[in-house]
């Protein structure tokens, strides 16, 4: 017998797996890397400076659009506000978020001097609203990846003056990829500060993708794929192999299937000009959050990856968001109590520099 078609049910538990209904969770301090804030004023500024294809990335058909639009209205004061977000992070069983920017925020399609302007418009605001609510919600930034001193001196500003605990950034930098020996110097900085880098796609640009919100479902872990290969294969990692790269999505096609890349690696000389090992030594350092919706899936990735490196992502408020974080953690079976706390918060804490007690 076919299952039942289920109603559609937005910003509540996901479809794609059985849940608890009641559960006991430990005292530890939960900890959501993955939750985005829009800034209006950043908004408005970027619109009198972008360039005519200011989403060039984007390909979807017109009923993906209004659902879109639908969404981006319906949940406007969730994702500029705060007492929405803090009420919904009490549903969620998330103690603590960490409060990045809206991803269109991430690459404006402006000159770097507009865009510095627009990261330090977006970087002040998200500080100035969650100051109110310090054992709630931390700061996670933006650099103007546009221009390495520019993104090197916004990095320093907030790191030293706004007191945030990582970045976010693009997939991508429109036409350039993350291995681009321009960004070295952005890299290094990281390195200094030893921060969480947290990668979120911009969506993916093909026709292909149009129908079926396909631009997402598929286009969004494609994105952040793509990146992660740049990453390795580019030698990012091993130039700098201090770095703590995020991932959204459970790092999608990367981290489940890094074999590929190691057959390359033994394969094809193209694919071992900028490393020195197997690709697969550098994906191990990578940091999946657990965006995967299914227990299987996050079970392979803990196993993959070791309980402390993988991450409770939410990605709210949007619809493609988990809004049972702790619960799928608790779902995974054979997970010790102590391996739970590091997936569910412990490991979030770490990379950020925090201190439970300071939640508590």
């Amino acid at each position: 017998m076919p299952p039942l078609k289920q109603p559609m049910t937005p910003y509540v538990s996901t479809s794609a797996r059985e849940h608890l209904g009641h559960w006991d969770r430990s005292d530890a301090v939960t900890v959501d890397i993955h939750g985005h804030m829009r800034i209006e004023e950043a908004v408005e500024l970027v619109a009198r400076h972008a360039k005519t294809d200011s989403r060039p990335g984007v390909v979807i058909n017109e009923h993906t659009r209004k659902v879109s639009e639908a969404q981006n209205r319906d949940r406007r004061d969730e994702l500029a506000g705060i007492d929405e977000r803090l009420a919904e992070m009490d549903k969620m069983k998330v103690d603590v978020m960490a409060v990045s920017p809206h991803p269109p925020q991430l690459y404006p399609p402006v000159e770097p001097s507009v865009a510095a302007e627009a990261a330090a418009i977006v970087n002040d605001r998200i500080a100035e609203r969650i100051k109110s609510h310090p054992k709630r919600l931390v700061g996670l930034g933006t650099i103007p990846l546009h221009d390495a001193d520019l993104a090197v001196r916004e990095l320093d500003r907030i790191m030293t003056g706004l007191g945030f605990k990582g970045i976010e950034i693009a997939a991508r930098m429109g036409d350039e990829e993350l291995d681009a020996r321009r960004l070295d110097p952005v890299w290094a900085r990281c390195e200094h500060y030893d921060i969480p880098i947290f990668i979120h796609p911009t969506s993916f640009a093909s026709p292909r993708l149009a129908e079926h919100y396909l631009t997402n479902v598929i286009g969004n872990p494609l994105d952040t794929t793509v990146a992660v290969h740049y990453l390795v294969f580019g030698g990012v990692l091993e130039r700098f192999p201090n770095l703590k790269f995020v991932l959204s999505h459970g790092g999608a096609f990367a981290c489940a299937y890094s074999g590929r890349m190691d057959h390359a690696y033994g394969a094809r000389p193209d694919c071992r000009e900028n490393i020195s090992m197997p690709p697969s030594y550098y994906v191990s350092k990578l940091y999946p959050d657990s965006l995967v919706f299914t227990v299987d899936q996050l079970q392979y990735l803990i196993q993959r990856f070791g309980p402390d490196q993988v991450l409770i992502g939410t990605d709210y408020p949007f619809d493609m968001g988990e809004y049972d974080p702790v619960e799928h953690v608790y779902q995974v079976p054979g997970l010790s109590q102590h391996n739970r706390d590091l997936v569910c918060g412990g490991n979030a804490l770490r990379l950020m520099h925090l201190d439970e007690a300071d939640f508590k």
